[in-house]
Parts: structure tokens; sequence; C-alpha cells
């Protein structure tokens, strides 16, 4: 057990390269800015976790786990924001599965990346709707609460809103999230391409 254990840790550490270590504040950058513009145009999607998936597909689970989690870390503090990082869950398990994927290679087609981008929205509506109501009483300060407040007035229940309107939202966000990244990598010059892990695993 001990040297299962061993092996574990070892290759989770070898993910940490320092291409990876210096790609985690920029897919950070990436998520913030999809999020201000998310915010500034009152978008009822979200936009932060595109450069959770980019880290996912260059540099794996365990990089984007962390460099997810520390986005909402980052927008906790920059913003004066504590419950953000409750929200930190939702980005932690994005990195996590979308770089499972790529390891095993799954993501190579379109299909599977639609397929995975619902699989996203699916989840994340139910654990956003979740965090949202015990740590901010079903305010999640984004685009998404207009549509929980229309679901709402036409007489829906609480649960039903708040989950029917995140799925709309998070169907539409995780696909983009996804798929951008994806075609990116897909793109990649092959120079760069090397530089990363895991690139060989989509391309």
């Amino acid at each position: 057990m001990a040297t299962k254990n061993s092996s574990l840790m070892d290759k989770i550490r070898n993910e940490f390269t320092t291409t990876a270590l210096v790609l985690i504040p920029i897919g950070i950058a990436i998520n913030q800015v999809g999020r201000l513009i998310s915010t500034a145009l009152a978008l009822p999607i979200f936009l932060d976790t595109i450069g959770t998936v980019f880290m996912a597909m260059l540099a794996g689970p365990w990089v984007a786990a962390i460099g997810g989690f520390l986005t909402n870390v980052v927008t906790a503090i920059a913003y004066g924001r504590p419950t953000s990082v409750f929200f930190g869950t939702v980005q932690l398990f994005i990195g996590l599965v979308v770089g499972l994927f790529v390891y095993k290679g799954w993501l190579k087609k379109p299909l599977p990346v639609l397929g995975t981008g619902v699989l996203l929205a699916i989840t994340a509506a139910f654990v956003s709707a979740v965090i949202s109501t015990l740590v901010a009483g079903g305010v999640s300060g984004s685009g998404v609460d207009a549509l929980v407040a229309v679901f709402l007035a036409a007489g829906q229940k609480y649960w039903t809103s708040m989950i029917g309107a995140r799925m709309l939202t998070e169907s539409i966000d995780k696909v983009i999230a996804v798929f951008i990244p994806w075609l990116s990598v897909k793109r990649l010059p092959e120079k760069y391409a090397r530089m990363f892990k895991y690139t060989n695993k989509i391309r």
C-alpha cells in the first residue's frame, strides 16, 4: 500500500514541472478575464473555467485542479467575496475530470468533447445550486440570478428554479469552456505543443 501511495504521489509531483507552474497563473488570469467579461456584460454564463480546462489539457488533472481552485481564492481576496472559495470545489472538479479524460485519450474527437461539456454542466448545476443556497442564500452574484428570478416568477419551485436556470446557463458555459481550449490546443504550433505533457493526447 505504501508503495502504491508513494507511486501516486510521485506521479502527482511529476505533473508540476516548471512549465506547469508557470501555466497556473496564466490559467487563473484567463478565468478572471472571462469572469470580468461575464460580470461587465451581465451575461447568464460565467466564462470563468476556460483557463482551468486549458490547464487540464496542457498539464493534466492535478495542475488544473489546483489552478482552478486558486482562481476562486483569488476572486475571494481581490473582490472581498469569501463565499467564492466554496465555489472553488466546482473548479477543482472540472480540472480533475477534464484532466482525467485527457489522460485517458478520450478527447481527440468533437463528440466526446461535447459530451464532456454536458457532463460538467450537469454536475456544476447541481453542486453550484447547493453551494449557492447554503453559503449565499441562493444568490450567486452573476447573470444567472436573473434567470432564477424568471423561473420563480413563472411559478416554479425554488429548487426547480435554481437547478433549471443553472442547467440552461451551465450547458452553454461548459460547452464553450471545453471547446475553446480544445480547438486552441488542436491548432497549437508543434514547437509550442512539445512544451506540454498532455497535448499529444488530444492532437
